[in-house]
């Protein structure tokens, strides 16, 4: 069982329709990848389908939350099976996000050792990112002005906050330092979804962080 899971806001959130297309997106990997997320959304969409039927039975009696939740047991834990082919090379991939990676996805070479799968959104502001690190290699030192979100997919990573295995769910630690290093083994792949560029604290922050706000890298 996967040890992070996604605060129920954001489950909830998630749930009714309510998250801008990028961490829509990235929740959908968690709760593909993570059966008590999973469940939780099960919960409250079966919540609130039975607040709607109760509503449209009859508007004038008091909807009770006690019938609502009688009706919890009544729904699967199990996904739907999927029906996009995975890629080659790309195995790891939840069926959510196989439409997003392009008939041949490729990883380029970020600035810091690692790889990258830009993820491109229309109408979508924040920054979406696939992203594979070789053990033991880790993103530079940064924090975060804006929210900051993570979900692994495959390996693992290591940092101030805790260790993330597949189907966590990481959230960025805000003001705080930390310098995700992937874990032993097999390489780390993650998405992330950023609100705003990071903010380096490393010796080439002078330098680099006006090139992200600007978007150059």
């Amino acid at each position: 069982m996967n040890r992070h899971q996604a605060p129920e806001e954001l489950l909830l959130d998630f749930a009714a329709g309510a998250l801008p297309p990028g961490p829509s997106l990235l929740l959908s990997l968690h709760v593909a990848l993570d059966p008590v997320a999973r469940r939780t959304v099960q919960d409250f969409q079966a919540i609130g389908g039975a607040l709607l039927e109760s509503a449209q039975i009859s508007s004038d009696d008091e909807i009770s939350l006690e019938v609502a939740l009688s009706k919890l047991d009544e729904i699967p834990v199990e996904s739907p099976p999927a029906t996009v082919q995975p890629i080659p090379g790309f195995e790891w991939a939840p069926a959510t996000l196989v439409p997003y990676l392009g008939r041949t996805p490729r990883w380029r070479k970020a600035l810091g050792g690692f790889e990258n799968i830009p993820i491109r959104i229309p109408g979508d502001r924040h920054r979406i990112e696939v992203l594979r690190l070789m053990p033991g290699v880790g993103l530079p030192q940064h924090h975060h002005t804006g929210s900051e979100y993570t979900i692994v997919m495959q390996g693992g990573f290591t940092d101030v906050t805790g260790n993330y295995g597949v189907g966590d769910f990481a959230m960025g630690p805000g003001p705080t330092d930390h310098e995700p290093i992937a874990d032993p083994g097999e390489p780390c792949i993650a998405m992330i979804v950023l609100e705003q560029p990071i903010v380096l604290t490393n010796r080439w922050a002078p330098l680099l962080n006006p090139l992200l706000r600007r978007g150059w890298l």
